[in-house]
């Protein structure tokens, strides 16, 4: 595995690639600025990149502007995009073309080292991982935005374990329910947000970021053009 770094502060960069390096990472880059990333990457692309939320200039969305570019040049790039915030503004536009290998998480979620290396491999992969936490807090924030308010307590339930990566079955287990329940209540969920059978990305991985979107509003501010164990994964 080869991980790249984008991190403004030179001690949590330094941590980083130290803990990336006990399992077994190689770390083929370790950079101050998303545009430093971007430019090391067309040479020598890794399997995955972790981008800081708010670097230079502006510490605001630098991580989602570098993110975006890095998968517009390298679409099988995986991206995780870390934040140091419960709630941060500018996850806006993350997921706007789509989800496959793009990661988002808390830093204090990507100490333990089997988690990572988990997060790592899911993102190298193809797959999307959201900090459960995020998810959580956003479910629980969501109530009548958009088709969101349709849901009834037990969907959101559903909905909110799904986030957290669990299976139908394991739902099901969950809830004590039938697994053909769950079924039903999955396929009402699709249905009350819009998502149908024909859509090319997984509705799974949609539905969780229908939430994400309507809990976080309308964006906090336009893109900048300039510089660029609690994670949940998302089955198929």
């Amino acid at each position: 595995m080869r991980v790249a770094i984008a991190e403004d502060s030179g001690v949590i960069r330094e941590a980083l690639g130290l803990l990336l390096t006990s399992i077994g990472v190689d770390v083929t880059g370790s950079t101050a600025t998303g545009e430093e990333l971007l430019a090391a990457a067309l040479t020598d692309p890794p399997d995955v990149a972790i981008v800081d939320m708010r670097m230079p200039p502006t510490r605001t969305n630098e991580g989602v502007v570098t993110a975006l570019a890095l998968k517009a040049s390298q679409p099988r790039m995986g991206v995780l995009v870390v934040t140091a915030h419960d709630d941060d503004p500018f996850t806006s536009g993350l997921f706007a073309n789509g989800a496959a290998g793009l990661g988002y998480m808390r830093k204090d979620n990507i100490a333990d080292r089997t988690a990572l290396q988990q997060v790592l491999l899911r993102l190298a992969n193809g797959e999307a991982v959201i900090d459960a936490g995020v998810t959580t807090r956003a479910l629980h924030r969501t109530r009548d935005i958009d088709r969101t308010h349709t849901l009834s307590d037990r969907e959101r339930l559903i909905l909110d374990l799904m986030a957290q990566g669990r299976s139908n079955a394991g739902i099901a287990k969950q809830t004590h329910v039938s697994l053909k329940t769950v079924e039903a209540h999955i396929a009402k969920i699709f249905l009350k947000l819009g998502l149908r059978s024909g859509d090319a990305d997984n509705r799974r991985v949609l539905a969780v970021l229908t939430w994400l979107q309507a809990a976080a509003g309308p964006p906090a501010g336009p893109l900048t053009t300039g510089s660029v164990a609690g994670e949940a994964r998302l089955p198929p």
